[in-house]
Formats: C-alpha cells, sequence, structure tokens
C-alpha cells in the first residue's frame, strides 16, 4: 500500500490548482488569437471549424 509522506499544504495546492486553469486559459486565449490572424492574412471569410468526433 502506498502512503503519503509528506503533508502538503491547502494553500500551495489551490494555488497550483490556479496556475494550472490560468495557464490553460492564456494557451486557449493566444491559440484563439493565433487562429483568428491566421485566418484574417489568408482573406478567408469562412471560420475554422474542430470537429468534435461526437
Amino acid at each position: 500500500m502506498v502512503t503519503i509522506q509528506y503533508e502538503i499544504n491547502e494553500v500551495i495546492t489551490g494555488l497550483v490548482g490556479v496556475v494550472l486553469i490560468a495557464w490553460s486559459f492564456w494557451s486557449s486565449v493566444r491559440r484563439n488569437r493565433a487562429l483568428a490572424a491566421a485566418e484574417e492574412a489568408a482573406g478567408s471569410d469562412a471560420k475554422t471549424e474542430v470537429s468534435s468526433k461526437v
């Protein structure tokens, strides 16, 4: 059986979670801006769609 050797404060755990969420949000904003810039540069009127494969 595996046990936890060290106790990590909830503040540290919470901050790690906030950093991960903020990082993914910023990454998404950067990607959307890059796609918009590429679409604008190409002069295309059609929007890029991402298939969900559902």
